[in-house]
């Protein structure tokens, strides 16, 4: 994956705002103390034992001072020095050391501290810590007691046979206190859950992508029938949405190019056996003279004429499945445009002494294209006119009615003629297909009517589908979806 792959952005993005989340914890804990750089249990276990011991000293150092033995306070301060390490010092009210000596600024700061709060502070230094207590009662309710603890007060003991501890930055519990699981391998698993989260997160949203590209890549080298596999997810996303297009998209080109690929090759093979009868044709004109050249030339011009018909239907059929997006729609008055239709079919019917009848009608408007409704309603119509028995009617009707909670309009066509065998019901849409060869050039047909009524109902976003009647025919009905869809409009009631 390139370095300026979206992966990378997206996991250094993560991981960056985790660091900044786990800096920005850190400098809450220095300001406010707690944490890593509070005390915690260590230092409550510092102000169990350290602090009673300095409240004691300090009482002793007011003894001595009422007694005026400054002997006795010189002494009981080297010997807290000798047994604990410890530098005590006692400070009055004015913020003098009662045993006169100078204060060290850190010792006033603290001590000012226990004043102000009236509890024991704690506070480090480079060399240890200092605890300050009030002292309280009545002599000492002024003073503050202050020990300067050295680090080996508190420092952990060394392991056996190791020696004593390397010296810590800024005291043993400035950034690793005792006692506290925060620590070198706690900086480093920090980091390391951190980072691996982060990477499988950034894996996780840039798998739909690399997925995506993959399958355009394959895609585009000719494989139409690629995928991106769009993955489950508990809840649907930008990602999943765009993966879900994309294979819309490939499935419909897919489907585009098939239709394309086969039609060329119906178009090749439908084409010889005109093809085939103009050059016989030609070849007897060429053979009997003049005496042939009427009726020769007549089905020259006949064969022509379908081969005309048969050019234009392709091309019409071609650019109904090739640019339905860019189809204008308008309000059409289905009712009244069946009703149109039926009455030239009837005329045209006539002659065979066949007729055509509206039995029912529903007032219904709809969104589409006048001049594909009116081809792809004609085309059952007239295929309904040719395999009618004579002296019979072809029956339309237009009815409306709910299916699965919305909306449906329903046109039907039943003629009365012998109907179809049911292994062929599911092929009659296709392209050239013709149940039977020999019936279907006798009355003329290029195969071509019914694909075509297909394409211009799925414009509309509906479906056909053919069935043999009960009592003998076939039963053609065309179904358009009304209600839902946003392409289709109901008329307004009144």
């Amino acid at each position: 994956m390139p370095v300026r792959g979206i992966f990378l952005k997206i996991y250094l993005c993560f991981w960056f705002s985790s660091l900044l989340v786990i800096a920005a914890q850190i400098g809450l804990d220095w300001v406010s103390r707690t944490g890593p750089f509070g005390g915690g249990p260590h230092d409550d276990r510092i102000r169990r034992t350290v602090g009673p011991v300095l409240v004691f000293y300090g009482h002793t150092v007011m003894e001595h001072i009422g007694a005026s033995d400054h002997d006795a306070l010189e002494r009981s301060a080297r010997r807290l020095k000798s047994l604990s390490g410890i530098d005590a010092y006692v400070v009055d009210g004015a913020g003098r050391d009662l045993l006169g000596r100078s204060l060290p600024r850190s010792i006033e700061e603290v001590a000012g501290t226990a004043r102000r709060t009236g509890r024991a502070e704690l506070s480090r230094s480079r060399t240890g810590m200092f605890l300050a207590l009030p002292m309280g009662g009545e002599e000492g309710k002024d003073h503050i007691v202050v020990g300067d603890i050295p680090r080996s007060v508190f420092a952990p003991p060394p392991p056996p046979g190791h020696g004593p501890p390397p010296p810590m930055i800024f005291g043993p519990g400035f950034f690793f206190p005792p006692g506290q699981p925060f620590s070198l391998l706690r900086l480093f698993m920090t980091l390391l859950i951190s980072g691996g989260a982060c990477y499988l997160l950034a894996r996780y949203l840039t798998s739909p992508i690399v997925r995506l590209r993959e399958a355009a890549r394959r895609f585009a080298a000719g494989e139409l029938s690629a995928r991106s596999g769009r993955r489950k997810a508990l809840w649907k996303d930008e990602l999943s949405e765009l993966a879900h297009d994309f294979d819309m998209m490939a499935e419909r080109i897919e489907s585009l190019v098939t239709q394309q690929r086969r039609l060329v090759q119906d178009v090749s093979h439908e084409l010889r056996s005109p093809l085939a009868r103009l050059t016989i044709a030609v070849e007897l004109l060429r053979r009997q003279g003049t005496a042939a050249a009427p009726s020769t030339l007549n089905r020259i011009e006949k064969e022509a004429m379908a081969l005309n018909e048969m050019i234009g239907q392709v091309l019409e059929l071609t650019r109904m499945e090739g640019n339905i997006s860019s189809v204008d729609m308008a309000p059409v008055d289905l009712a009244l445009l069946l009703g149109e239709i039926v009455e030239d079919a009837n005329f045209e019917a006539g002659g065979r002494g066949r007729g055509v009848r509206l039995l029912e009608s529903e007032p219904c408007v709809v969104t589409g294209n006048e001049e594909w409704l009116r081809r792809g309603i004609e085309n059952i119509i007239r295929n309904a006119i040719r395999y009618t028995v004579d002296n019979t009617v072809v029956e339309v009707r237009l009815t409306r009615g709910f299916e699965e909670g919305s909306e449906h309009v329903w046109i039907s066509v039943r003629d009365h003629g012998s109907g179809v065998p049911e292994a062929d019901l599911p092929h009659l849409f296709r392209p050239f297909y013709r149940v039977s060869a020999a019936r279907e050039r006798q009355s003329g047909g290029t195969g071509l009517g019914l694909a075509i009524t297909k394409s211009a109902v799925v414009l509309h976003r509906g479906s056909v589908a053919a069935r043999n009647a009960v009592d003998g025919g076939l039963l053609v009905i065309i179904d358009l979806p009304l209600g839902d869809d946003p392409a289709i409009a109901t008329p307004a009631q009144g």
